[in-house]
């Protein structure tokens, strides 16, 4: 959604010399095309801001699946020797994935239990995350189980970093997990079989993490502290 919203800002912000409907349309084509490459190119930014906070021997823990993670853990291994923790994840089991393409470009590491977590942090370096939503107070949504990471982190005093592309920063205040709206917490398809009532039943796919638990964001834009997240909304959208 907040990926929709900023291609439409940006391709409608184009300023026109002519009112030729063909030459309007190639505008809007051109400003489209710019957009994309900025988004295709977001990750690798990301990876640069972040690199040194990645040095050799650092241990680090990540949650299910994210490609700006794993491209940011990719370009970390050619300048620093790491591990990496990486959750199971259910229901889905998306930490496995993310075990076997981390291995697969030559990084070590193990797949844990979710319900390892505190056990686990006690070694860790550091936790990285990457989000599905950045809200207006530098909270994130992010698959379930990421607060419970955040809040094993906070109680043993590691670093909690959060890397994600400018796109995802969405104009919503979430005030606890319970303000999450449905279409954020379930499938389409979940919601249209059950009834309200039943909903409540159902696991959610994401929570929400207050930004009191985010050390920093990395992203295209710069390194940001979850404060600094409502002002670079105010520079996207307005």
């Amino acid at each position: 959604k907040s990926g929709c919203e900023l291609f439409l800002r940006f391709i409608t912000l184009a300023k026109f010399d002519t009112f030729a409907i063909d030459e309007c349309r190639q505008k809007l084509i051109e400003r489209g095309q710019v957009f994309l490459e900025r988004t295709l190119s977001s990750r690798q930014r990301i990876a640069e801001y972040s690199q040194e906070f990645i040095v050799d021997g650092s241990i680090i823990l990540t949650h299910s699946y994210s490609r700006v993670v794993l491209t940011l853990l990719a370009y970390a291994s050619k300048f620093a020797r790491f591990r990496v923790f990486v959750t199971e994840s259910e229901p889905d089991k998306s930490g496995a994935k993310m075990r076997d393409e981390l291995e697969a470009i030559g990084i070590p590491s193990i797949c844990i239990l979710d319900a390892s977590v505190a056990y686990v942090m006690e070694k860790v370096t550091f936790v990285l995350m990457g989000a599905e939503a950045v809200v207006e107070s530098g909270g994130i949504i992010n698959k379930i189980g990421t607060f419970n990471i955040a809040i094993a982190a906070r109680e043993m005093n590691k670093p909690f970093y959060v890397a994600s592309e400018s796109f995802k920063f969405v104009r919503y205040y979430p005030l606890n997990n319970r303000d999450l709206p449905d279409h954020f917490k379930y499938k389409a398809s979940t919601i249209a079989r059950l009834s309200e009532q039943n909903l409540e039943m159902e696991h959610p796919l994401v929570d929400y993490t207050p930004p009191a638990y985010i050390t920093l964001l990395f992203t295209d834009i710069g390194t940001l502290t979850p404060s600094a997240v409502s002002d670079e909304l105010i520079k996207l959208y307005i």
